[in-house]
């Protein structure tokens, strides 16, 4: 398994996990981001997918995590929470579209929705799920009962348009003992609609949607900051 260091931020969900059970709790709107030049290989993008062909104007949904085998980055339907499907997930499942990630705060961990619509039309999404997996891929810890959200105004092209989602500081406690009890690698799922042509991304931030810079610049950084390490790399079957 190779590995990258690194620095991410959220505020996690509201109940304690069971020995027998999942955690689970919601994420929330954390307001609008005024970024730019987040695009491919600049931020640390966790799930990407775009509807093409047949799928245009419908929605469109992904999911990134840890399969069964212990395989990091993978993406389809046998890693969707949610009730997401998947199955509109960008290739490749690695760097710099789809990765998993390995988180130790829980407190300090944000997700930035990037839209990429033609001439900046609205997007909703829907059953964004965040999962915790351990590194077997099993499911210590999803956010669950979502609230769909209506963008009303995105912009065209990658790296232009932000809107943060955390989880409150209750919910982090939850995910923080799933963190705690080695469910600590990241995954994502998500539906959009409509599928308007462009990849639609996710990429991690800290708690206040500013953008940390892929692992090659993390040596830059305070990582103490956040005390909070990660992983994006493929595991090699």
């Amino acid at each position: 398994m190779k590995t990258n260091r690194f620095i991410l931020a959220v505020s996690a969900a509201g109940l304690f996990l069971a020995a027998a059970g999942i955690a689970k709790a919601d994420l929330i709107p954390g307001g609008v981001v005024d970024i730019s030049g987040t695009g491919f290989g600049a931020v640390n993008t966790v799930l990407t997918f775009q509807g093409t062909g047949q799928g245009m104007g419908s929605a469109e949904s992904g999911c990134v995590g840890v399969s069964s085998a212990g395989v990091l980055n993978t993406t389809g339907s046998s890693v969707c929470q949610g009730g997401n499907v998947g199955g509109n997930e960008k290739a490749p499942a690695a760097f710099p579209h789809n990765q998993t990630f390995l988180v130790s705060n829980a407190s300090q961990i944000g997700l930035v929705f990037n839209a990429d619509q033609p001439a900046g039309g609205a997007i909703s999404v829907s059953n964004l799920t965040l999962a915790l997996f351990n590194s077997s891929g099993t499911v210590g810890f999803t956010s669950g009962a979502f609230t769909p959200v209506t963008l009303t105004i995105t912009q065209s092209g990658i790296g232009k348009s932000g809107f943060l989602f955390v989880l409150d500081p209750t919910q982090a406690a939850a995910a923080q003992t799933a963190i705690n009890g080695g469910f600590d690698l990241l995954g994502l799922s998500a539906t959009t609609t409509p599928a308007a042509g462009g990849p639609e991304t996710f990429f991690l931030t800290d708690a206040s949607g500013t953008p940390v810079p892929e692992s090659s610049t993390l040596s830059s950084l305070a990582i103490g900051l956040f005390g909070l390490a990660f992983l994006a790399a493929a595991r090699r079957a």
